[in-house]
């Protein structure tokens, strides 16, 4: 009896292991994630150089979003600055904040 429940434990947990080993090594690495919503920057992870804490002041300053809004950038082998947004913003908002990091990194 507790054979035949080991064996179905490892046919479960065996492949959701695998699974989630092979998710973690392809998904998309982002260099620093933002948080922002109507009060400022809420939230932040993977700043590091002085520009980059001067880009969280400019966000703080300047409140673009009306609601919570995740803003995840890398740099992709080219060396070219991508920025993906999670949350509710316009495309003009998106564009400013975007033109906001590019020109501050």
């Amino acid at each position: 009896m507790i054979s035949r429940v080991l064996i179905i434990f490892i046919r479960i947990i065996v492949p959701l292991a695998v699974s989630y080993s092979l998710w973690t090594l392809l998904r998309t690495k982002w260099a620093f994630t933002i948080a922002v919503d109507e009060t400022g920057v809420c939230s932040h992870e993977g700043i590091r150089t002085h520009h980059q804490r001067r880009l969280l002041d400019l966000l703080h300053k300047n409140r673009f979003a009306e609601r919570r809004l995740k803003i995840k950038g890398r740099y992709d082998e080219n060396g070219r600055l991508q920025l993906h947004f999670q949350g509710n913003a316009s495309d003009a908002t998106k564009q400013q904040i975007r033109n906001l990091i590019v020109n501050e990194l």
